[in-house]
């Protein structure tokens, strides 16, 4: 028999599942017990009411895939390897229980709710601080290091990703993002080099 903690966990994986695949509307205690194989019933026993459920469910996703980012990224002082690092969690994060559409639903139907955008507020800030965190390795030790504002760049970078996050999730391209990441590897190449950093090989 399931431990009550394994339980909870169940229920917020497939509240995660049931807005990636279902989007903000269609999640209803009915659908998320549907996805996760459960009574409705169940959720009440272990939240107040849908939105708490919900508001669980981003901090559950967001601490999680925070940890995977920290355990890739948290060594990072080349660009190259940061960027490389970066792409290879962003397929993680398409395929990883619908983690970004997720998030995308819940931002997107946060202007009805004042505690869900309290919330996302929240979840933001220690994005952005990780992202102020990896800027400055990139550029600690270079003639930059005192120039470069990496608590705002790390809000822009945050920013920048949501917001092409955004776009992607309304018209279903992804391809952009892929553009991103190939039109930046010159520019972290170029990077490494002046900064005078070491550039990983391609494997053979």
């Amino acid at each position: 028999m399931a431990s009550r903690e394994e339980a909870r966990n169940r229920l917020l994986e497939a509240t995660i599942r049931t807005l990636a695949t279902e989007g903000y509307g269609g999640t209803t205690a009915r659908s998320i017990a549907r996805t996760g194989g459960f009574a409705p019933g169940v959720i009440y026993y272990h939240f107040d009411d849908l939105e708490d459920l919900l508001l669980a469910a981003l901090r559950h996703t967001s601490r999680a895939r925070m940890a995977c980012y920290q355990e890739a990224l948290g060594s990072c002082t080349s660009a190259a390897d940061l960027l490389a690092r970066l792409r290879e969690l962003y397929a993680e994060d398409m395929r990883d229980q619908g983690h970004i559409d997720a998030v995308q639903e819940l931002f997107a139907a946060s202007s009805g709710s004042p505690r869900l955008r309290a919330e996302l507020l929240a979840h933001i800030g220690p994005w952005a601080d990780f992202a102020a965190a990896a800027i400055h390795r990139l550029v600690e030790g270079t003639t930059l290091e005192n120039l470069i504002p990496s608590s705002e760049l790390g809000m822009a970078a945050v920013a920048m990703f949501l917001g092409i996050q955004t776009i992607a999730h309304l018209d279903g391209d992804r391809s952009r993002i892929e553009s991103l990441f190939a039109t930046a590897e010159p520019a972290a190449l170029l990077w490494d080099a002046f900064a005078g950093r070491d550039v990983p090989q391609p494997e053979d």
